[in-house]
């Protein structure tokens, strides 16, 4: 008999009532109140089932994204060998962390094994970084406790004490100032209903200011998996939750049986780390130059957000060393940038360093090309007529991407990008974003032509960003527009190009 996630949510609720109670040394031992969700698909099944475009000039014909794809499961490794030897729950290549020197000195013999030349890590000390050293949730009901698997604490979230708290729970819909009306949460933890697409209603900082002691954001969305937010701006314990775990959460409050959570946040602020930016060149006829960067860390296996960036970075690179130099009329240089998601005070050093250096850097400069999520699996929630409620029902292609190119200033730039998005099958917002979108580029894209594509999708930050949501389609497709862009700006003098610091911004 096939029982329906609903279904197994009454049968816990109805069993949590009759069972006797479960005592255990540790949250890790205790059932988890829902399975998490696993990735649906296996790489090696997925890969006939993507749309090809066709080739029909035969243009780059060497830029393979299947071979894109192993860059990518490299990188994810290096995330793994983290999680198995340092953290099984804060893990990535996390900046200033061993893995993003593992990932630095990987581009760098990366970079080796092509060739590249003026090849370096360059070093930057960091402010004191957030590291939470473990936490569990559970939660108690008529006697009876269940670990919250995809409990995960905001960045910068604060910590408990070293014995934790235990709060009763209450359920605050979407967290507006109506559904707070006439709740008592002083002292209490409050379970929020957050969803893509809703308007920001403010709801973890109301909680905080209304006197919440923890605060539990579910993320609507089908299945239950743990997903990595940005900073918070409260003052208590913060966690994202999978959907299905807010659902049973608050089916216990409707059940009536007033359920309590056990709490442990550990968290520790380290001083003295550094993170780095990986330099390497090959040299064109003049002194003028094409940048092509991507962020090297992220959370979790982070292959879209953003090995997929760095792999095509790398294929690129692999491309244009077999074009002979005296065809390279600029020369290319190639930055595997320390990143951003150590959000905060004194983040994202590196691009703020290409900021402060704009005039020596980027004074003879046509392009730079930000590689940040290339590719990405076209998912869809909750289908209409599909009895699928409680999944993300997967394409066979890749999405749709907001995309800036220089800005309405530099018409040349937008006209030779769109060409090659339509040449190799790029689909795009109809609109190009009026500034650089959310990553690297958005720092520096005043003062240099500027182009990137980027998704934002329903796996993003999450535990599922596996190589399996990177469709190689998309991976060569990408990496093959952003070579004919480069070769067609080439054709182009850099008076055509340059202009005013501050004019990349369209008002």
């Amino acid at each position: 008999m096939i029982i329906s996630n609903t279904d197994y949510r009454r049968l816990l609720l109805t069993l949590s009532v009759f069972l006797p109670a479960v005592y255990t040394t540790s949250a890790q031992e205790l059932e988890p109140l829902r399975p998490l969700s696993k990735v649906p698909y296996q790489l090696n099944a997925l890969q006939d089932s993507f749309l090809e475009w066709p080739d029909t000039t035969n243009a780059y014909a060497s830029i393979d994204g299947q071979r894109m794809q192993t860059y990518i499961v490299e990188q994810q490794d290096i995330s793994r060998r983290y999680r198995d030897t340092v953290n099984s729950q804060y893990w990535g290549r996390i900046i200033g962390a061993s893995s993003d020197w593992e990932s630095a000195e990987w581009l760098e013999q990366k970079y080796r094994d092509l060739q590249l030349q003026d090849i370096s890590i360059q070093p930057f000390d960091l402010t004191p970084q957030w590291f939470p050293q473990s936490w569990s949730v559970s939660v108690i009901a008529v006697g009876r406790e269940y670990s919250v698997a995809t409990a995960h604490p905001f960045y910068r979230s604060t910590g408990t004490d070293t014995n934790g708290i235990e709060l009763e729970l209450i359920y605050v819909g979407l967290g507006t100032e109506a559904d707070f009306a006439g709740r008592d949460v002083a002292g209490k933890a409050v379970l929020i209903s957050d969803m893509l697409g809703l308007p920001e209603e403010g709801a973890l900082l109301r909680a905080s200011e209304k006197g919440a002691a923890a605060i539990f954001n579910a993320r609507m969305m089908p299945g239950n998996m743990r997903y990595q937010a940005y900073p918070v701006a409260t003052d208590v314990p913060t966690f994202t939750l999978g959907n299905e775990d807010g659902i049973a959460l608050r089916e216990f409050i409707e059940s009536g049986l007033a359920p309590e959570l056990k709490i442990k946040l550990d968290i520790d602020i380290v001083s003295g780390l550094q993170t780095a930016m990986v330099w390497g060149s090959l040299p064109g006829q003049t002194d003028e130059t094409i940048y092509v960067m991507a962020h090297r860390d992220g959370f979790f296996d982070a292959a879209g957000d953003n090995a997929s960036g760095v792999a095509s970075m790398i294929e690129l690179a692999e491309y244009y060393v077999g074009i002979p130099a005296e065809e390279r009329r600029r020369t290319l240089i190639f930055i595997g940038l320390d990143g951003h998601h150590n959000s905060g005070p004194g983040f994202g050093v590196g691009r703020m360093w290409l900021a402060a250096n704009h005039e020596s850097l980027f004074d003879k400069t046509a392009l730079l090309i930000n590689a940040e999520h290339p590719s990405t699996v076209q998912t869809i929630v909750r289908p209409r007529y599909l009895n699928r409620d409680e999944e993300i029902v997967w394409s066979n292609s890749y999405t749709a991407f907001h995309w800036y190119a220089g800005g309405s200033t530099r018409p040349e730039l937008n006209q030779i990008a769109l060409n090659a998005f339509r040449e190799f099958g790029i689909s795009t917002y109809l609109e190009p974003n009026p500034r650089a979108p959310a990553g690297d580029l958005s720092r520096v894209f005043q003062y240099v032509p500027g182009l990137t594509t980027t998704d934002y999708f329903h796996y993003f930050h999450s535990e599922l960003e596996t190589v399996e949501t990177v469709p190689w389609t998309g991976l060569q497709n990408t990496t093959k527009a952003y070579a004919r862009i480069i070769d067609e700006v080439n054709k182009l003098d850099l008076d055509v190009l340059k202009r005013p610091p501050g004019t990349g911004l369209d008002q």
